[in-house]
């Protein structure tokens, strides 16, 4: 391997690092900042059984769509297997822009462009500018049922990143990459192995 393609290696998997785990730092703080408060109702114990039911249900249902359906089946695979694109010959600006590459916000098909914005615009604003406003114990249940899935979600892209690189292999979802980007890349268990070749 040559000296070029050396560098060009180690900058692209400082990208699909960047990438990667920019969002794996953002899921972490979000959890960190929703916990204590999710973890109220247990400190303070003053729950009707009823109002136990509702946040248990709540915060469940909020696992299973978000951490479930939404990460683990959905965004964890595709932000990994775009992360995979991420090589030596890539355009510099989408290196840089790593994290909104990952996640699809950038160089994508449209449909996977619009999803991801959408997701982006307004969903995130949407739950931020209601949440707040619950009462005691919606808020917190939604705050748990948030906690949950995020874990639940950043466990899934470690998992399928860790598979990635050291399992067998990369997730088999397609890359949702616009028709200008589409040079195949070779299949194998080493995310940079076209990189040596």
């Amino acid at each position: 391997m040559t000296e070029q393609q050396q560098g060009g290696c180690g900058c692209a998997l400082l990208s699909q690092f960047w990438g990667v785990g920019l969002w794996v730092y953002i899921f972490v703080d979000c959890i960190a900042v929703e916990l204590e408060r999710s973890l109220q109702p247990f400190q303070r114990m003053d729950l009707t059984g009823l109002q136990w039911a509702g946040y248990v249900a709540i915060a469940v249902s909020l696992w299973l769509v978000e951490g479930v359906r939404a990460f683990q089946m959905s965004f964890s695979p595709m932000l990994i297997r775009r992360a995979r694109e991420l090589r030596e010959d890539s355009p510099v600006w989408e290196k840089i822009l790593a994290p909104f590459f990952v996640a699809g916000l950038v160089s994508a098909t449209p449909r996977r462009m619009i999803k991801s914005w959408l997701l982006i615009v307004i969903l995130i604003p949407g739950l931020a500018l209601s949440v707040p406003h619950l009462p005691y114990p919606w808020r917190e249940a939604v705050d748990a049922g948030v906690v949950l899935g995020l874990g639940w979600g950043t466990a899934a892209v470690v998992y399928f990143w860790l598979r990635g690189w050291f399992g067998p292999g990369w997730p088999a979802i397609s890359a949702d990459m616009p028709a200008s980007r589409t040079k195949p890349i070779r299949e194998s268990r080493e995310p940079l192995a076209e990189a040596a070749a």
